[in-house]
């Protein structure tokens, strides 16, 4: 007989596995806000510190100081005081005892009005102003208007008259003169011939003699002759009376002429003063224009600013019951213990293993059953042939 095979492996078992890594990461733990404590589930669902038992749960608790203990009543109270609160606040209703089970006795208020069912309207906010600033305002002035024409020249109408005709006015002059000293010298010239006459006839000269004709011819001589002096003291009298006269009418006009002169400038500066004041009239209306248009900005500004202050403060106040609301469910919070998490419990890796060593006993298994039956059938062909070559 050949020497025996080996035994397999023994199978591992899973459990032990699992509670071997358990334990080892089940380590008690001791802070300033409590202890950490591993154990089981008893019989009455209460915590028992120790090992776990083979069929027994295991458990973990912690274990609170005193300080955290009443800390924790304390917090509790206040916040369960706090919700009841906010219960009031949304329903209206207030807890006001228990019922036998635990249940809250609530009392309702006839007179509450929940203030988060509704959303805040704009009854009573002023409302948008945006008023035209132009309407009813005159129109803008663009253009100056003035009552006094402009003069474009001077007017000579009426002005003394230059004369156009130097010479023949010169010649009427010198005629008028003549004339004139004619008239005084015609009465004279008279009385000489009639003096003359007389004379001759005294003296016994008839009319029709020589001497006669000689003494008027040398009168009429002497009075031709003093008709051209007269002739000559008109035409010298005529150009000086002519210069004289037009060098007249000349200043009387250049006087006239000035006055119409001064007269267009002070009417062009009185026009000159009635445009400024019209520029002035039309810049102050039109900067009064321009204020009472800012002024209606200023006041369209500030009517919706209040009532976006107005809005703000309807916001607001709703805003502060959400607040309170959030404050009050929030409540206090209290401060749990810190622990360190040890490493997990490796339940896939003691399965894995258990897997592989019942894998293991099987193939072994399987080898064995194998060789067994590699025996008997070479047996049986042995005992084959050696029927047949009997």
């Amino acid at each position: 007989m050949g020497k025996s095979a080996p035994s397999p492996p023994p199978v591992p078992d899973p459990n032990e596995l699992i509670n071997a890594q358990a334990n080892a990461n089940r380590i008690t733990q001791f802070t300033p806000y409590g202890n950490l404590l591993f154990g089981s589930v008893g019989d009455r669902g209460q915590f028992v510190q120790g090992p776990v038992p083979e069929d027994g749960q295991a458990a973990a608790f912690t274990q609170e100081t005193p300080f955290q203990a009443q800390m924790r009543a304390a917090t509790e109270g206040t916040g369960l005081g706090l919700g009841n609160l906010a219960f009031n606040r949304v329903t209206g209703r207030q807890v006001i005892g228990q019922n036998a089970d635990g249940s809250p006795i609530f009392a309702d208020d006839p007179d509450f009005e929940n203030p988060f069912r509704t959303a805040p309207t704009l009854a009573g906010v002023q409302q948008a102003q945006d008023i035209d600033p132009t309407t009813g305002l005159p129109a803008f002035q663009s253009e100056i208007s003035t009552s006094t024409p402009m003069p474009t020249a001077i007017d000579t109408a009426g002005l003394t008259a230059l004369q156009s005709d130097p010479e023949a006015f010169r010649s009427n002059i010198e005629q008028t003169l003549y004339n004139r000293q004619l008239g005084l010298l015609q009465p004279e010239f008279t009385r000489q011939r009639e003096a003359l006459e007389q004379n001759l006839a005294d003296r016994g000269i008839p009319i029709t003699s020589q001497g006669y004709n000689d003494a008027v011819n040398r009168l009429e001589s002497q009075q031709g002759e003093q008709l051209g002096r007269l002739a000559q003291q008109a035409t010298l009298a005529a150009g000086q009376e002519s210069d004289r006269l037009v060098n007249q009418a000349r200043n009387i006009r250049a006087q006239q002429f000035g006055e119409r002169a001064a007269a267009g400038e002070f009417g062009l500066a009185a026009q000159g003063q009635g445009f400024s004041q019209a520029a002035a009239n039309t810049q102050l209306a039109n900067a009064a224009r321009q204020q009472q248009v800012a002024d209606q900005l200023l006041s369209n500004q500030i009517a919706n600013q209040a009532r976006q202050r107005q809005i703000a403060e309807r916001t607001a106040l709703r805003g502060q019951n959400f607040n309170e609301l959030a404050a009050l469910l929030g409540g206090p919070q209290i401060q749990q213990g810190s622990f360190f998490a040890p490493s997990g419990i490796d339940t896939q890796g003691a399965f894995a293993a258990q897997a592989a060593a019942q894998q293991n006993a099987f193939n072994q298994a399987m080898a064995s059953r194998s060789a067994d039956l590699g025996g008997l059938f070479g047996l049986a062909g042995n005992l084959g042939a050696a029927y047949l070559l009997r």
